[in-house]
């Protein structure tokens, strides 16, 4: 794996900030129907998870990110964009601050991100039987993300369920699962819809999500997006 240089003093350009929207009025009345049903069946949205805004937040800023196109390598560039592009959505800015990010642990987890996953959640304060749970959840993750939209969408429901449902789990238990749950939950929707965009979810990406659900929503969105770009400029290079 390349080492990536974490220079704080180059900062990335926008070479194409132009967003391009796509309007047919004029598309036949089947067709719209047919299409609004598609898209309402593939509604990567979770009314019963309360942390479910982590993951639409993840999206948008994503989005904002991958329709422009940025020169960004370094960690310090991604992150420093990511930044610049969180501070204009306002569903970002109702969330808690997040805290700055450390890049060394960034670095960590492109080079070894299951050992990273387990370290994570061993160290967390979470109860043993929500270490487990979550545990699960991201090896499962694996095995679902080769399937359809609708099979992985419908998984991660029923496994954010059973964990409200979970009498066991203290509050902070279910807020550190249901964050990281929510983003990934997202990212596989972005990473089936959005192909042309050259995204793709990793363990990388969602062991991002869990390191910085640890501290808060913010911090959750942040550093999954900021490592899931550059473990997608490694495999572009």
């Amino acid at each position: 794996m390349l080492v990536i240089l974490t220079s704080l003093s180059v900062s990335c350009t926008n070479e194409n900030m132009e967003h391009t929207e796509i309007l047919s009025s004029t598309l036949p009345i089947e067709k719209s129907k047919k299409t609004a049903k598609l898209l309402q069946n593939l509604n990567p949205e979770n009314p019963a998870n309360i942390y479910d805004i982590a993951g639409k937040i993840h999206n948008d800023i994503l989005d904002v990110y991958l329709t422009g196109t940025y020169s960004c390598n370094t960690i310090s560039q991604v992150s420093q964009k990511v930044d610049s592009i969180s501070i204009l959505n306002s569903d970002y800015l109702n969330l808690e601050t997040h805290l700055p990010i450390d890049f060394q642990e960034i670095q960590e987890i492109i080079d070894n991100p299951q050992i990273k996953l387990e370290q994570a959640i061993a160290n967390s304060s979470m109860t043993n039987g929500a270490k487990i749970s979550l545990s699960n959840f991201m090896a499962s993750m694996l095995l679902w993300e080769t399937n359809d939209y609708a099979v992985i969408h419908e998984s991660i429901t029923t496994f954010e369920a059973s964990v409200i449902s979970n009498t066991e789990f203290s509050t902070e238990d279910k807020r550190i699962i249901l964050t990281t749950s929510s983003i990934a939950r997202y990212s596989s929707y972005y990473a089936i819809e959005r192909k042309d965009k050259d995204w793709d979810t990793s363990v990388g990406n969602r062991v991002g999500a869990l390191q910085g659900a640890l501290a808060n929503s913010s911090s959750a969105v942040n550093k999954s997006i900021v490592t899931g770009l550059l473990i997608q400029n490694l495999q572009t290079d």
